[in-house]
């Protein structure tokens, strides 16, 4: 597991730095990074004491910032009392999209997104269809100062969209263009700090991060968690099939593609009086066989992972991010299982100490079929 369990009582001391310009600014009484999943932009939100702002990064130099990126970190410095940057993990690197006063309530807002806002507010002027999906991405990447990790890919992005005519409407962004890109080869897309990630899904999950919940012997329940809730979608747990249409002109034929396979036998429970399983129809121009096959289990695995859902408030570590599973086990309930992350939201505040509050999805094992 990533993390230890059972969690033992101990003495918290986090720390934090805020970063605006590349200046320290204190006085902070709150800020939160949201670390969405991927294909969106990570967010902050930092509130500032604006009386308490000293005057070389006051309320009137905030608000003078045409264009500022600002830094977050947090953790556990050895020494509360003595401590720099270097002794924290930095959270998100971003740029401000805005800045509000509330001279009443005498505090200072900031807000923005991390650097997936430099691709999400340019156009695609391009449409690349002679360069592979890992081209365009370093290309896109260097163009905003930024580096790029992955390795290469090899098919022309012009053999994805040349059929797609969604794709060649115009103000489309280069977001846009990247995450397309990366769907199609199957690919991660997300950027962290001052890199574009664009690469494979990982194959095989890590150790885990255990939400453990128990109840002892008089009936009191214990968790390293403030608090969990979870639910399940019975729309979804009925059972789900893809069904992908394609007219491929180069071939002249059409492709037809259903996941789970046509004719596969329906899971124990979906004959109800009630309704059978959803079927869902997709059609989109250009396809084989192979690809059409394809996009009918990735967009069924998107669905399905609607199905289990869990959201819970806990003490906030560094140690959990985007790419661990989350672990639910001693409800003695369906709801014990694997849950893919959907965000997680870190909190630091003088009132509520360091918090992080999380979200995550899957389908039931039971329901329906692995991919």
């Amino acid at each position: 597991m990533l993390n230890t369990l059972p969690a033992q009582p101990s003495a918290r001391q986090p720390r934090a730095i805020v970063k605006v310009a590349g200046v320290i600014v204190p006085a902070w009484v709150r800020w939160e990074v949201s670390n969405n999943t991927y294909y969106q932009a990570d967010t902050f939100r930092v509130i500032f004491a604006a009386n308490a702002l000293p005057p070389e990064t006051d309320a009137n130099w905030l608000s003078d910032q045409k264009e500022a990126v600002v830094e977050i970190f947090a953790g556990f410095p050895a020494d509360p009392m003595s401590y720099s940057e270097t002794d924290l993990d930095s959270l998100i690197y971003g740029q401000i999209d805005d800045v509000e006063y509330d001279p009443v309530g005498t505090t200072v807002t900031v807000t923005g997104r991390d650097l997936t806002a430099v691709f999400i507010d340019t156009k695609a002027l391009v449409q690349y269809q002679n360069f592979t999906s890992s081209q365009i991405a370093e290309k896109l990447a260097t163009s905003h100062g930024l580096t790029v990790s992955g390795p290469t890919t090899n098919t022309p992005a012009g053999t994805f969209y040349a059929y797609d005519h969604v794709l060649q409407m115009e103000e489309r962004s280069e977001w846009d263009l990247l995450t397309y890109l990366a769907q199609s080869e199957g690919y991660l897309c997300y950027v962290r700090g001052k890199t574009l990630h664009f690469e494979p899904r990982p194959t095989e999950p890590g150790d885990p991060y255990e939400i453990r919940w128990s109840v002892d012997e008089d009936g009191l329940p214990a968790a390293n968690v403030q608090d969990l809730k979870l639910s399940r979608s019975m729309t979804v747990a009925k059972g789900v099939t893809v069904l992908v249409r394609s007219w491929h002109s180069r071939q002249a034929k059409d492709f037809t593609a259903y996941y789970p396979t046509k004719g596969k036998t329906i899971q124990p429970g979906n004959a109800s009086p009630h309704g059978s399983r959803q079927v869902y129809v997709i059609r989109r121009g250009g396809l084989t066989q192979e690809a059409a096959t394809d996009l009918a289990q990735k967009t069924h695995r998107e669905i399905t992972q609607h199905e289990m859902n869990l959201w819970a408030i806990l003490p906030a570590d560094n140690i959990l991010t985007q790419t661990a599973m989350l672990r639910l086990t001693g409800t003695g309930t369906k709801f014990d299982q694997d849950y893919y992350l959907d965000a997680i939201t870190r909190s630091m505040s003088v009132q509520n100490g360091y918090l992080m509050t999380v979200s995550a999805k899957n389908h039931n094992p039971e329901t329906v079929p692995a991919l």
